[in-house]
């Protein structure tokens, strides 16, 4: 017996000694030195025990930090048995500088233990942004003004998961020259509730921005999901001008269940899946920001200055043409003008006809199709001397030439006729000179009649049409429609004049017929379509209703707006939960079944209906 009690003491004893650790705190980041706006991870590491109470990490100012959760880790190599516990912190940056985190406490068993601090470097501009390039002055030689223009800044990208660059065509333009603009957002990890890019423009006129594109790309060995926001802009004043920065406001999704590999196996936590557990994500609001560009814009050269420029400024062609070449006087004959070519069709004003004396003229008609510019000129011939219109010059200056170029069209041949007699008016003729009148015969037509002898067939006095009740119907009918079409018109203008109006009327609309494709896609199986259409109606109805860009639609927005309204607190969670399913589906289709794709319609629905008895 004594054998065997010692026995089972060697075998177990080295059990004991495997539990055995040391226990170590330590503390790590995953990068010392980030730009504003990009998050980065904060890992607290308690080696040899997982019974521990968390660390504090104190506040700091220009540092946003979150508590993202704890991750624990039991191993087992040759026997010997170690555990751990990692508390994540999520640390966005606010403001450059340089940040001390720490020292860093914990308690565990009553014991206290401590990590060293930890240096967090945070400098202004992203790493992925195009490298800054000298501008040219406005008395800058023309040969470095070439080099500018004809080759584009080589771009050099760091190790960000998120960022913004902007980039211009031109870094040296001529006033009314359009460029276009480019800002492409580049992220690694997944995001939400994308607005669009806002950027001083001091001197120049911007449009509006295109539908933005989708593309992906690899950078320094990284697969980035980028979105392209493309904008045209033209000079109104010459000087030296910063285009920037843009800055670009969205929500970063990070997974709750992050755990310490990332930083031991040196793959980013970025790389993690979002939505491989449907609820265990959290958003979390960031700002990207990409440089200035500098940008000189030159006046427009006064050699060689046409007298009848107007400042359209472009590479463009001209052709005229006449309706016809054989008119009688005071017959218009139209002259159309159309002006086609690469350049700024705002800037391009009506070309000019030499002006006489011998036409009575109006203003033209301009019309806009894609990229041709029509003036249709009224004319109008006072007299039948006329053989020629004259002729018609346009003026711009060309700014890959850099020079003024004039393209003149005409004269036109034209055959102006006398009117004939008979359409030419009233004539008048002089009185005979003997003084005698001819009176032709005049014959009495029906329009005189005769006193009647015969008083007729008399009706009854009481039959007057005042009691006759059909008469009374008719008028209230008539009454009627036209209250109503005039209502029906006032709703009109007010629906081609109030724009705010006219999207509150057409969002329910939108939206019913936006669930009719919905349920197609639904029905064919198609979850993919089906979770972007849904997506889109929520976006357009929402923005309809509280004229707002469709692109800035949130459910926190959405939540301000109608907080006063409402007091359904079920409905408001019905509607984050379709906003969060939707943005999964977008991303990770596959996670999601069917049938809660017929939930999610019926959902829909629920929202719309409930919203429109809402009186906003």
């Amino acid at each position: 017996m004594k054998k065997v009690f010692i026995a089972i003491i060697l075998i177990v004893s080295p059990m004991f000694c495997a539990f055995a650790q040391d226990v170590n705190f330590t503390a790590s980041i995953e990068k010392n030195r980030i730009s504003v706006g990009n998050p980065v991870y904060l890992y607290l590491t308690l080696d040899g025990a997982q019974e521990s109470s968390r660390p504090e990490v104190s506040a700091k100012e220009g540092l946003q930090i979150k508590y993202v959760g704890p991750s624990t880790k039991i191993s087992v190599v040759n026997g010997r048995v170690s555990q751990s516990v990692t508390y994540t912190y999520l640390i966005i940056p606010l403001t450059e500088g340089e940040f001390q985190l720490g020292p860093f406490s914990l308690m565990s068993k009553n014991i206290e233990y401590q990590a060293p601090p930890i240096l967090l470097s945070v400098y202004g501009q992203p790493q992925g942004v195009p490298s800054s390039a000298n501008s040219s002055g406005v008395s800058g030689a023309m040969s470095s003004a070439s080099q500018t223009q004809a080759g584009q800044p080589q771009e050099s990208y760091g190790d960000e998961r998120v960022f913004l660059v902007i980039s211009i065509g031109k870094r040296l333009l001529y006033i009314n020259e359009e460029v276009p603009l480019t800002i492409k957002l580049y992220s690694a990890t997944s995001l939400r509730d994308i607005e669009y890019p806002a950027f001083p423009h001091e001197g120049f006129s911007a449009g509006e921005f295109e539908e933005p594109e989708r593309r992906r790309e690899n950078v320094n060995g990284i697969r980035y999901d980028v979105l392209i926001f493309k904008q045209n802009l033209f000079g109104i004043k010459e000087g030296n001008y910063l285009l920037g920065p843009a800055r670009l406001k969205c929500k970063m999704l990070v997974n709750r269940q992050s755990s310490q590999r990332a930083s031991v196996s040196g793959r980013s936590i970025f790389d993690d899946d979002f939505f491989a557990s449907r609820f265990g994500y959290q958003a979390y609001p960031i700002e990207v920001s990409a440089q200035e560009v500098p940008v000189t814009i030159l006046p427009f050269p006064k050699e060689g200055k046409p007298s009848d420029f107007q400042g359209a400024v472009g590479d463009f062609n001209f052709s005229a043409d006449t309706n016809s070449t054989k008119v009688k006087v005071g017959d218009p004959v139209i002259i159309s003008m159309a002006v086609t070519g690469a350049g700024n069709l705002d800037t391009v004003t009506a070309p000019s006809i030499v002006s006489s004396e011998e036409f009575k003229t109006y203003e033209p008609q301009v019309m806009i199709k894609g990229d041709k510019k029509v003036y249709e000129q009224v004319l109008i011939p006072k007299s039948s001397d006329i053989k020629e219109i004259p002729p018609v010059s346009f003026s711009f200056f060309n700014p890959q030439k850099q020079k003024y170029e004039t393209i003149k069209k005409g004269p036109f041949p034209l055959n102006v006729t006398e009117q004939p007699e008979a359409e030419g008016g009233m004539k008048i003729v002089s009185m005979p000179l003997d003084g005698s009148t001819f009176y032709p015969k005049e014959t009495i037509g029906q329009d005189i009649l005769h006193i009647k002898d015969n008083i007729g067939q008399v009706y009854p006095g009481n039959r007057v049409l005042f009691y006759d009740w059909k008469f009374w119907g008719t008028q209230f009918f008539l009454t009627l429609f036209f209250v109503g079409f005039c209502f029906r018109q006032k709703r009109k203008e007010k629906m081609l004049h109030d724009e705010k109006y006219a999207r509150f009327l057409k969002a329910p609309r939108k939206a019913r017929k936006g669930l009719i494709q919905a349920k197609l896609c639904l029905e064919k199986k198609n979850l993919t379509l089906f979770y972007d259409l849904i997506f889109k109606i929520l976006q357009e109805y929402f923005a309809g209703r509280f004229n707002l860009p469709k692109g800035n639609i949130t459910v926190q927005i959405i939540e301000d707006k109608v907080s006063s309204l409402i007091r359904n607190e079920d409905m408001f969670n019905l509607l984050r939960d379709v906003f969060s399913k939707c943005e999964m589906a977008r991303y990770a289709s596959s996670s999601l079944a069917e049938e809660e794709a017929y939930q999610m319609f019926d959902s829909v629905k629920r929202i719309i209906d409930y919203m429109e008895k809402v009186k906003l």
